[in-house]
C-alpha cells in the first residue's frame, strides 16, 4: 500500500490550482496521448465488468487516501511532432478509470483499464503508441497545461526506465520537471516527478499514471501496484 508524501509548505498556497492543471494535462490516456484520432467506442457490459475488475479500488491504499471523481477527456489534440498515433480504425468495448489523491493532495494515482474488441487490435495499438517520443510528448502536455496557468515548467528528464516485465506488454516512463509559480509577489520552484507504467495482455491495456512530490512515488510502491494490476489484468482473461 502507498503511503502520503509530505506537502512541502512552500507549495501550500499553489498546491490546489496545480492539481486542478495536472489532471486536464494528464487525463488522457496514456497510450491515447496526442492521438489526432481516438478508437471508437462499442461498450459493452461484459467487457465493462473486466475493466472495472482490474483498475485499482480503494481498499488497496492507506487511511487518507480517497477516490476523486475521474475528469473526462476533453478531446483536446495536441501537436507532438513524430507522436500522433491514429487508432480510429480500432474498437474500444471497455474501457474505466479510477483516480485517487492523498489528503495533502499529493501524491495522485490513475488507474486506467481499456479494453479492445480483438486481441489484434490491443497489440496493434500498443505498437502505434509505446514510442520512445511518448514521454517527451506528455512532458509537452504537461508544460503547455501547468504554463497556461501561470506557472513556468522546466523538464528535466522525459523517457522510459528499466521496469520488471509484469505482462507481456509492459513498458514505464519517467518525467521529472520543477514548476516555478508567484504567489503575493513570491516565487516559489518545486520538483516533482510522474510515473506512468502501461501493461498489456490479450485483449486489455492498462496504464498506472503517478504524480508526486520530488522524486516521485517510491520504486517499491510503484512495483507494488503495477504487480496487482498486472495480477488483476491476467485474472481478466481477456
Amino acid at each position: 500500500m502507498i503511503r502520503p508524501v509530505g506537502a512541502a509548505s512552500t507549495i501550500v498556497s499553489m498546491r490546489r490550482r496545480l492539481a486542478l492543471v495536472l489532471v486536464v494535462a494528464l487525463a488522457v490516456p496514456a497510450l491515447a496521448l496526442a492521438a489526432d484520432t481516438d478508437p471508437k467506442r462499442q461498450i459493452n457490459a461484459a467487457d465493462q465488468r473486466k475493466a472495472s475488475s482490474i483498475v485499482l479500488k480503494r481498499s488497496d491504499f492507506v487511511a487518507g487516501w480517497r477516490k476523486t471523481a475521474s475528469t473526462p477527456d476533453t478531446g483536446s489534440d495536441y501537436d507532438c511532432p513524430g507522436y500522433s498515433p491514429d487508432q480510429s480504425d480500432l474498437t474500444l468495448t471497455g474501457d474505466v478509470q479510477a483516480d485517487f489523491v492523498a489528503a495533502q493532495g499529493f501524491p495522485t494515482i490513475s488507474s486506467t483499464a481499456n479494453v479492445y474488441k480483438t486481441r489484434g487490435q490491443a497489440a496493434t495499438a500498443w505498437a502505434r503508441s509505446d514510442k520512445p517520443a511518448l514521454a517527451p510528448c506528455a512532458a509537452k502536455v504537461l508544460k503547455q497545461e501547468i504554463e497556461k496557468d501561470g506557472g513556468k515548467v522546466t523538464i528535466g528528464r522525459a523517457g522510459k526506465i528499466a521496469f520488471p516485465k509484469l505482462a507481456p506488454r509492459t513498458s514505464a516512463y519517467r518525467i521529472s520537471f520543477k514548476v516555478a509559480m508567484t504567489n503575493a509577489g513570491q516565487t516559489s520552484t518545486v520538483p516533482f516527478t510522474v510515473h506512468l507504467v502501461v501493461l498489456g495482455h490479450g485483449r486489455g491495456d492498462v496504464t498506472l499514471l503517478t504524480f508526486a512530490l520530488g522524486d516521485g512515488i517510491p520504486q517499491a510502491e510503484l512495483r507494488a501496484f503495477a504487480k496487482l494490476t498486472a495480477s488483476r489484468l491476467a485474472a481478466a482473461k481477456l
